[in-house]
């Protein structure tokens, strides 16, 4: 609509210089998050969308107003940006070789060229596969035109990376490239030479991409990972799938208990109360858990993602729990606005306790600007601006899974009604995470096992009555069976060391308080300074904002540490509201609790200090 980089796309044949140079990577950033969405919106009835820029546009009347002056982007169509940029990656392939896209080749005249140039391709074979996957049942040929473009493809990229191998971006995000290179032979559009070299070609990104196995043992000093991979923060969050993605090719068992430990790893030396890690644009060296520390939004959405792939492939209920975590908590902390609830503007970096998004000179973070944790269109850098949108929507594609015993299995508790391959349908009634139950409806062509995830959390969870933990298994036989899932959760104070003394022991640990899957913070007001407007107007508006808060916010939780939630009183309030942005800052959730001001407790370079030792320590030892 407005952001050069996606208006002006080179992908969209728009000039080297202008939209998307580069890496060519922000066009296919976008896609992959918005195709998903566009058919998401489609399965919901809605084919257009009337943006606000000011004056809510009646819709009675669209078509006549769509020109109006007040409403310069008019009506939008989802599906129609869609077919377009779908329309212009196909255009672009070489029916010679199969490379598609802009830009130089990796390879010219048979001589080693730039290995990096393999990445700007890989969301936009990932945008092809999710359009492939959606027009399957409705439109088989154009599925197979697709499905075959990317073949083609990865089989050009195959002979190319014999001359120039992978390097850089592509050599650390090798697994995104390896998990499309999957779907394409799972699809059997392939003959079986051709599915040879596609094996072929995974086990050559595992080869020339970044040693993450390594990387995720831990061995170096402090606890930081050794090998080529890096310690860039969104190429740790992609990579924590590669043990799940490896798999796929290699076969080796081990690598679920390598996808497992890479988790509890990063959790132990770099970990966030809300799933994610310490990352700034690099994580942290020495390792720290200060949760003034920040991770970059792209980072958020490709840990979701990886998560949810982890699950797909290992099948842990762990794996999803934390894609969850993530969701219900990070995925949200990436926005704020005066009204709250939309996601008009985003941070480059986020933190845990931040309790200002100011330009900051000196900063807490390493390696990004002052404006990194300010909110706007693109602070500090515009790649998160092109992903942010792929974390829901394909967070939404893995609710409903096939099980490999012919049935299926609900992996994801949010609202939803799936499809599945025999007409089969499984639908989700709840507003999980706001409320405690779950119930979810399946009809049957057929009779077929369903699984039902029960967190790991839910120590106290029933299914119709009945104790219930890990994958529920249940049966579908008729034309409506319904399963009522109780999760019962409890307020728990989660400890976690935000750093480590020389001879290892947590010293100064921050106390979370968590109930189910949602993190609770204290809600602290702020005032909202707008710093440049970009876009509409009124209360949706992209305007990039300063935030101050306007009362104290360095409190202690005042809890006794025989019995620490007595004093913790949960609140329900008002039901969801059906058609209210999802985690509004008023939103029907809240915990009461004691607290007692600590002055103590200051700011240091622009954040909050370090949690501080608890007043209420008689001696060492405790926080």
């Amino acid at each position: 609509m407005f952001w050069n980089d996606i208006q002006h796309s080179i992908w969209l044949n728009g000039p080297e210089d202008k939209g998307d140079a580069g890496l060519h990577e922000r066009g296919p950033y976008w896609l992959n998050g918005f195709v998903p969405l566009a058919y998401q919106l489609k399965a919901a009835g809605i084919d257009t969308l009337y943006p606000k820029c000011g004056i809510e546009k009646p819709h009675a009347h669209a078509e006549e107003e769509q020109d109006d002056e007040r409403f310069p982007v008019g009506p939008v169509n989802p599906m129609g940006q869609v077919k377009e940029f779908i329309g212009a990656i196909l255009a672009s392939v070489n029916e010679t070789d199969g490379w598609v896209g802009p830009g130089a080749r990796p390879v010219v005249n048979g001589k080693k060229g730039d290995g990096n140039i393999y990445w700007g391709r890989s969301n936009a074979m990932f945008s092809l596969l999710q359009y492939a996957e959606a027009e399957k049942k409705t439109d088989p040929a154009e599925y197979t035109k697709v499905a075959t473009v990317m073949k083609n493809y990865f089989l050009c990229q195959k002979k190319m990376m014999a001359i120039t191998p992978i390097t850089g971006w592509a050599a650390a995000r090798w697994i995104d490239m390896a998990l499309s290179v999957s779907w394409i032979i799972d699809q059997k559009v392939a003959s079986a030479a051709e599915t040879a070299e596609l094996m072929d070609l995974g086990k050559l990104l595992h080869e020339q991409g970044s040693d993450w196995d390594q990387w995720f043992m831990f061995a170096g000093k402090g606890g930081r990972g050794t090998g080529n991979a890096g310690g860039h923060n969104v190429n740790n969050a992609q990579a924590l799938k590669s043990s799940a993605v490896w798999y796929l090719f290699s076969g080796n068992t081990t690598m679920r208990a390598m996808g497992k430990s890479a988790m509890a790893r990063m959790d132990a030396v770099y970990g966030l109360p809300t799933g994610m890690f310490n990352g700034d644009e690099i994580i942290p060296d020495p390792p720290t858990r200060n949760p003034s520390r920040g991770i970059e939004t792209c980072g958020v959405v490709e840990a979701m993602f990886s998560y949810t792939t982890l699950g797909a492939v290992h099948g842990d209920v762990e794996f999803f729990d934390r894609a969850e975590k993530i969701a219900f908590n990070a995925m949200p902390a990436a926005w704020a606005s005066p009204r709250g609830g939309d996601m008009w503007a985003h941070p480059y970096l986020q933190a845990v306790n931040e309790v200002n998004a100011i330009k900051a000179d000196p900063h807490a973070w390493g390696h990004d600007g002052d404006m990194s944790e300010t909110y706007g269109l693109e602070p500090n850098y515009g790649c998160c601006t092109a992903n942010f949108n792929q974390g829901w929507p394909k967070f939404i594609k893995q609710v409903v899974m096939a099980s490999p015993d012919g049935g299926a299995a609900v992996t994801l508790l949010v609202p939803s009604t799936s499809t599945l391959a025999d007409g089969s349908t499984v639908k989700i009634d709840t507003t999980y995470p706001f409320e405690d139950t779950v119930k979810v409806t399946c009809s049957a062509k057929s009779a077929y096992p369903l699984y039902i995830r029960i967190p790991a959390w839910a120590t106290k969870a029933t299914v119709d009555g009945k104790a219930a933990t890990g994958w529920s298994k249940q049966s579908c036989s008729g034309a409506s069976t319904t399963f009522t899932v109780e999760l019962a959760p409890e307020i728990t104070i989660e400890t976690w060391a935000a750093d480590k003394n020389s001879d290892g022991q947590a010293q100064n640990p921050g106390y979370s308080v968590v109930r189910g899957p949602l993190l609770y913070s204290m809600p602290i007001t702020h005032n909202y300074t707008v710093y440049a407007h970009h876009f509409g107007s009124g209360d949706e508006a992209s305007n990039d904002y300063y935030l101050n808060p306007t009362e104290p916010w360095n409190y202690a939780l005042a809890a006794d540490p025989s019995n620490p939630t007595k004093d913790l009183t949960f609140t329900a309030g008002s039901a969801y509201a059906d058609g209210a942005a999802p985690f509004n800052r008023t939103g029907p959730l809240s915990i009461t609790a004691k607290v007692q001001l600590l002055p103590s407790w200051g700011m240091a370079v622009n954040s909050a200090a370090p949690p501080p030792k608890s007043p209420a320590c008689k001696s060492g030892g405790c926080g």
